[in-house]
């Protein structure tokens, strides 16, 4: 299995780009991601993929309480099989 984490934009570039076979490697990374409060408010999106599947999209101009405004919420995450 590969995970993929990423910040995608309104344009669909992404940076901030990780890959592993590690899912503690993988949480940590989104994790990473989605913490960083100073994106909020922008058209961004965290992304956590394994093998090419959404696992979690975090959205940086969504609510706490939104389905995909995963702050504070990682343990939430419902992991493939």
């Amino acid at each position: 299995m590969t995970y993929r984490i990423y910040l995608r934009d309104a344009n669909q570039r992404v940076t901030d780009k990780t890959a592993t076979e590690s899912k503690a490697a993988a949480l940590a990374a989104f994790g990473e991601l989605v913490d960083r409060a100073e994106l909020d408010g922008q058209k961004l999106l965290a992304v956590l993929n394994q093998d090419g599947k959404k696992i979690a999209h975090h959205n940086f101009q969504a609510q706490p309480g939104d389905a995909d405004h995963w702050r504070g919420r990682l343990d939430q995450i419902t992991w493939p099989a």
